[in-house]
């Protein structure tokens, strides 16, 4: 009988050490995790300065993810403003022309300058009309020759198209580019 109490006794200190030495090890792990402090703690100061590091670091966490949040939003958006490769569209009736131009709702766009060209070419503006579809806006001037038999001088629009085609693509080139810049730069704050 003393010999099987005195075997569990050396057990249990066995087990005890073995248990005190993985708890120093897990206390020297857990003080290489803290930021470095300038003196030694005691296990309890350690603990306690281990609690509160990590509700630091989800308060942290938090706010960086809120931030992340933001600026996806802001760049989803910022996409979804983005400009509209512009299209023009000239149909010739004889002695009816039809324009129609859709671009992107911010893109600046001055209808008037279109109406001035077909009058400069001899049309009679019969309706002009703005569509507003998500982020486009859709443009159709239709118009009539003011002489019947002479007709519009569709050359002079015909010409402009390609002008117009080139600086609407220019302008939505320069506005993706910009929107672009401003999502890196809520990304990458300095």
């Amino acid at each position: 009988m003393e010999n099987g109490r005195r075997s569990t006794q050396i057990n249990r200190c066995l087990i005890e050490r073995e248990r005190r030495r993985h708890m120093k090890a897990l206390f020297t792990k857990l003080s290489t995790l803290l930021p470095t402090q300038p003196t030694k703690m005691s296990v309890p100061e350690m603990v306690d300065r281990a609690t509160t590091y990590v509700k630091e670091l989800q308060t942290r966490m938090e706010r960086y993810e809120g931030t992340k949040v933001q600026l996806e939003a802001s760049c989803e958006m910022k996409k979804r403003r983005r400009m509209t490769r512009p299209v023009l569209s000239v149909r010739d009736f004889g002695s009816n022309l039809e324009v129609n131009l859709i671009t992107g709702v911010n893109m600046g766009f001055a209808l008037s300058d279109f109406i001035s060209i077909l009058q400069e070419g001899g049309a009679d503006i019969i309706s002009a009309t703005c569509q507003h579809v998500e982020d486009r806006a859709i443009y159709t001037i239709l118009s009539q020759a003011i002489y019947p038999r002479i007709g519009i001088a569709t050359s002079s629009v015909h010409e402009s198209h390609g002008v117009w085609q080139r600086s609407l693509a220019l302008q939505a080139k320069l506005a993706t580019k910009l929107q672009a810049a401003d999502c890196k730069m809520l990304s990458h704050p300095s």
